[in-house]
């Protein structure tokens, strides 16, 4: 592969940033292909889209909303810094969605709705291929080619949107939040392969509706993604994912809120040249029970700077 062509591939970071998940506050198994490819080194990536979602869709889909029908626009701003770690490919990602959007429902048989706009939670995350993915500069990563590579992520959550506790929908959860994930992923020819765990663990909500304890159990996350690169930098990917927990309890009452959630997704990525790159994907989610029920569209641009 020529140099020149293999810029191309510094777009490929900007694919984990295209998240197949529009709607980024749900907690639910967040599809997210190519996490774990190798990228040079020294390279970042700011990302901007915008996205919407119609259905079922909450910012926090634990709360104890019936028949509920939203539809919800975001403005994505995001960052990806790729570097080395104790010899090994890494990135640090960082996130903020603005958002808004309506809402139809009941709480206990009384109609309710609301319209909001605002900041989402602030997101941070670390992904770090620990094997099969060597940290390489712009000039030794065209000759290496990719076989098994395993690494691990963690994302945090902070709880840094917009919260009114006299509301029950919020753009934000008023908690902290943290995700540990392991995956794999296995090039053969043309198609990538992974497969990936994960867990939701939950800060409790000291201030949720009027002064109440918001608390909740793990979510427990299972996710797997076929990618097919037509090109360096151009490739669509599928995904799928379950999820099952999460149960809240309020004030240390137990409430019927576990979460048995499947979504799917698919996502084109194209580079226009070797700094700017576009994607678009498509999200549905499906639930046994509570949580997000939605389909939902995204566009996004990213443009590539760095040692390269």
């Amino acid at each position: 592969m020529a140099i020149g062509d293999n810029r191309f591939i510094l777009l490929l970071v900007a694919g984990c940033i295209a998240f197949f998940s529009s709607a980024r506050f749900a907690w639910c198994q967040e599809l997210e292909p190519r996490t774990y490819s190798n990228t040079p080194t020294g390279v970042n990536v700011l990302s901007v889209g915008y996205a919407y979602s119609s259905g079922n869709v909450l910012l926090d889909p634990t709360l104890p909303i019936e028949d509920l029908d939203g539809n919800l626009n975001i403005a994505m701003l995001g960052y990806v810094r790729s570097f080395a770690l104790m010899g090994r490919n890494a990135k640090f990602k960082a996130f903020v969605p603005y958002a808004f959007g309506d809402w139809k429902g009941a709480v206990e048989g009384v109609p309710a709705d609301r319209n909001a706009q605002g900041f989402g939670d602030f997101r941070l995350k670390l992904d770090w291929n620990f094997y099969g993915a060597p940290a390489l500069d712009s000039g030794a990563f065209p000759s290496w080619q990719q076989k098994t590579i395993v690494g691990g992520s963690i994302q945090l959550v902070t709880p840094t949107s917009d919260y009114d506790s006299d509301k029950l929908l919020n753009l934000g959860t008023n908690r902290w939040a943290i995700r540990p994930e392991l995956g794999v992923s296995r090039r053969l020819g043309n198609w990538t392969l992974e497969l990936i765990g994960a867990v939701w663990l939950f800060g409790d909500n000291d201030d949720f509706f009027g002064g109440n304890k918001l608390e909740q159990d793990p979510i427990y996350i299972a996710k797997g993604h076929i990618v097919y690169t037509l090109r360096p930098g151009f490739w669509i990917g599928l995904g799928l994912g379950y999820g099952r927990g999460g149960q809240t309890a309020v004030n240390g009452e137990p409430r019927a809120t576990e979460q048995e959630n499947l979504r799917y997704g698919i996502v084109v990525s194209y580079p226009l040249n070797k700094q700017h790159g576009i994607s678009a994907s498509f999200a549905s989610a499906e639930n046994n029970g509570v949580g997000a029920e939605f389909d939902s569209f995204a566009l996004r641009y990213q443009y590539a700077w760095g040692d390269f």
